[in-house]
């Protein structure tokens, strides 16, 4: 830290005398200052570059020289080539972030007073931590306990929080936003606060690549609260289309990461979203956010991780589907849709946690047992035994009743004073008394013995309080295994049936899990995984007013919060402010909310106008083929990188985008839609591959009455297809515009 004494005090007071609400441009005195130190301060990181470079030339030398002469049976060769690799990892690290740090080496800056130690400090603040000297830092990294302050602190009085806990006063008496390109100093800002609309629509103004480089510079107070919380607890975030969950969330891992690495490993972290596409657009920042080896799947492929070995659908030829479909209202249609809300809901998961316990002591308990005609262990024990380690699987209970009993029978022996082969016979008698501790477990037949189940006793779950699946219900779904059809809840009732039953190591090494669009998956899901880790910890992000999957996912966060998380311990927070998208596309997007019976929270866009949203009639598919090429040229124009053409389903998607390619240059869908990349460009795509993204312009294709109905389910994917746009939303169609769009 530099010591800046009177020199800060003297600036502090030139810049006070303005309006400090609003951007304000500098006196000369002040801009020379800043260009000086900007100078300076990349010579320094000009220097580190070159110190690091040398660094690193000379080691991979030496690495090389030892591998070139590597013996495994040479333990000190062994370590010093270990000791080399670290070393030389460590310096390509430092390398890049100076690397990285030369175009823009900083964004903010603040100046204050420590009490404790009873100094001025000045300091600037940069994505990543830049030294001058062993011993004197040049750039604080934005993680660091005390870049709190930047984000969340007012001039005057403030404090900071240490990641432990620890509070430090201080009294804050500059924050200024730096605005660099190039390693030159464009323009700077001071406020009160972070949260300027007037700075903050500056950036967003831009096209979405150049937003996404600024996020660091931009996080809101809202939103660093939730990155800085504390780990040991679980976070849901109810956040807004546009208001930042991903990022959020992303920011998050960074800073758990870089404040408790003595606490958290990168590996042991996962990220699971609801596609690859998704996946790998949110996780390409974190190389930027210094955050590597982070664990990511979606969450299908996250519990076929955990049943492998043990269930694997190809082998038993079973079809994985969890497609998005649009459900017709015949009764049959009805009777599915309320298999798969039940399958989503807590109750499912409930009853197979209920079923399992009575299949467990149906399998171990058995009578008093008797040996030399004594009892040495009764029944009340047995079931008393199984009670007590409830959490633990059934043939690990085993395995310690039968060495229990074997522990038994032999002190009953050595009192006897029987010689050691006599008592190792005797055990060895009652080795697998209670069963094999390794013994195979069919998952999918005790998973459709407990549908059987449910159905011939549906009023044994109710009076425990578990809501029972209807007959017609359970048969529709018992029709779907016969068939060999499974979906995510399926696979999450065979993970149960693997945790609670059987003896692994499949379940331990996970510390933290962040889960994005958590409102697209059941309750159940999360009931799950609370089972699965219960010393993890979870940053749940997600919108339940952009729940998809309208009869199986999450469209209230109240029973996930009572039934699942400790409602007093763990924290909800709500994003309401939306940074994405314009004034006009939010105003359009509410007109639907309001229109839904379901719970929703209102978006609060930040003073952004752009365009008025256009709709678009046409007479004919062709027309509306032209009139799209024409509005997509039109979006170019504005050097805009991202354009959606969003569609119902995935057939539609298919047949626009053979339709445009006679007139323009689209992304072609792959065959596979889970092998699909975002990239810039103009993309069509279903409404469901689109959650979590956004794009310059949107257009979307064909909303009438046929393609969506005047209902919750269909209001929210509508909903979703208008907030992915940044800038722009056109709608074209033909026929009567769908009822949830009209005024």
């Amino acid at each position: 830290m530099e010591n800046i004494n009177n020199q800060v005090d003297i600036e502090a007071d030139q810049i006070n005398t303005k309006d400090t609400s609003s951007p304000t441009q500098p006196n000369e005195l002040i801009w020379s200052q800043e260009k000086i130190h900007l100078k300076k301060c990349l010579e320094s990181i000009g220097r580190n570059i070159d110190n690091y470079s040398e660094e690193l030339r000379i080691i991979s030398a030496e690495t090389k020289e030892l591998y070139d002469n590597y013996r495994s049976n040479n333990p000190e060769l062994h370590n010093d080539l270990v000791v080399g690799l670290d070393l030389k990892s460590l310096i390509e690290r430092e390398l890049r972030k100076n690397q990285a740090a030369l175009k823009k080496p900083y964004f903010g800056r603040i100046d204050y007073y420590e009490y404790k130690d009873r100094e001025n400090f000045s300091l600037y603040i940069g994505k990543n931590g830049i030294r001058k000297n062993r011993s004197e830092s040049l750039i604080i990294d934005w993680r660091a306990p005390v870049s709190g302050a930047y984000y969340d602190s007012e001039i005057g009085e403030s404090s900071y929080q240490a990641p432990y806990g620890e509070t430090i006063d201080i009294s804050l008496k500059m924050k200024r936003t730096y605005e660099i390109s190039d390693s030159i100093l464009i323009d700077f800002y001071d406020s009160d606060v972070v949260t300027n609309d007037e700075f903050l629509t500056k950036y967003l103004s831009k096209n979405k690549e150049v937003v996404l480089g600024e996020i660091i510079a931009t996080i809101q107070k809202e939103q660093n609260e939730i990155i800085r919380d504390t780990p040991f607890h679980n976070v849901i975030v109810q956040g807004v289309a546009g208001s930042g969950k991903t990022t959020v969330a992303m920011h998050r891992i960074s800073y758990i990461l870089y404040n408790y690495r003595d606490k958290f490993n990168p590996d042991e972290f996962y990220i699971i979203g609801s596609n690859k596409m998704l996946l790998n657009y949110i996780t390409g920042v974190l190389p930027n956010l210094d955050v590597y080896n982070v664990n990511q799947m979606t969450m299908e492929a996250f519990l076929l991780m955990l049943l492998e070995g043990d269930f694997d659908p190809s082998k038993g030829k079973y079809r994985l589907d969890n497609s998005f479909v649009k459900l017709k209202t015949s009764q049959t249609e009805n009777k599915e849709r309320e298999m798969k809300s039940y399958k989503g809901s807590i109750h499912y998961i409930k009853a197979l946690d209920y079923y399992l316990k009575q299949y467990e002591m149906k399998t171990v308990t058995r009578d008093d047992i008797l040996y030399k005609n004594e009892i040495i262990y009764t029944r009340d024990e047995i079931i008393y035994y199984l009670n007590f380690f409830e959490e633990k699987p059934m043939q690990e209970k085993i395995d310690l009743l039968n060495k229990q009993l074997a522990y038994r029978i032999s002190s009953i022996n050595e009192q006897e004073m029987e010689n050691k082969d006599t008592i190792r016979a005797e055990v060895k008698s009652f080795k697998n008394y209670f069963g094999n501790r390794s013994g195979k477990i069919k998952l999918m037949e005790i998973y459709q013995e407990f549908l059987i189940y449910m159905e011939e006793f549906p009023k044994e779950f109710e009076d425990k309080g578990i809501k029972a699946l209807s007959s017609e219900g359970t048969m529709i779904l018992r029709n779907d295994l016969r068939n060999k059809k499974l979906d995510l809840y399926d696979l999450a009732m065979l993970t149960l049936i693997k945790k609670r039953l059987k003896r692994t190591k499949d379940f331990e090494y996970f510390r933290h899990i962040v889960i994005d669009e958590a409102q697209d998956f059941g309750v159940m899901v999360f009931y799950l995984l609370k089972k699965l880790f219960a010393n993890c910890t979870y940053t749940i992000m997600g919108d339940v007013s952009q729940n998809i999957y309208y009869d199986s996912g999450m469209n209230s966060w109240e029973v996930m919060r009572r039934e699942v998380f400790n409602a007093n311990k763990d924290k909800l927070y709500v994003l309401a402010k939306s940074y994405r998208n314009t004034i006009e596309i939010s105003e359009y997007a509410k007109r639907i909310l309001k229109k839904c019976s379901f719970e929703t929270y209102e978006i609060q866009p930040i003073i952004r106008h752009g365009k008025n949203i256009t709709l678009t009639k046409a007479d004919s598919e062709q027309e509306m083929v032209m009139a799209t090429v024409e509005t997509v040229e039109n979006i170019l124009k504005n050097n805009y990188d991202t354009t959606a053409i969003i569609c119902r389903t995935i057939d539609e998607a298919r047949r626009v985008e053979r339709l445009l390619t006679f007139h323009t240059t689209v992304m072609q869908l792959p065959d596979n839609l889970e092998n699909m990349t975002f990239m810039n460009g103009i993309m069509v795509l279903p409404i469901h591959m689109t959650k979590g993204l956004e794009f310059d312009g949107v257009i979307i294709w064909n909303p009438n009455e046929n393609s969506y109905r005047d209902d919750d389910g269909d209001a929210k994917l509508l909903y979703v297809a208008i907030t992915r746009a940044m800038h722009e939303l056109h709608i074209i169609y033909t026929g009567r515009l769908s009822k949830l769009l009209q005024g």
